[in-house]
């Protein structure tokens, strides 16, 4: 699961993240889209199985291995 945070952007770059358009098409807001937009709203109880409480194991590092 990935998870943006937008609140370092101007609120008007935030809508259009959250409507999915690209920064040529944002303003033309009568434009037709020719995909849904994927968004989908997450809830915890619903998506449980996608929620990771640990970080993934990682093998330790050995001298001169990258």
């Amino acid at each position: 699961m990935t998870v943006y945070s937008l609140n370092h952007l101007p609120y008007t770059e935030q809508l259009r993240w959250r409507a999915q358009r690209c920064p040529i098409h944002a303003a033309a807001s009568q434009a037709a889209d020719l995909a849904v937009a994927e968004w989908e709203p997450f809830d915890p109880l619903l998506h449980a199985a996608y929620i990771c409480t640990r970080l993934p194991h990682t093998p330790a590092r050995t001298p001169g291995h990258r």
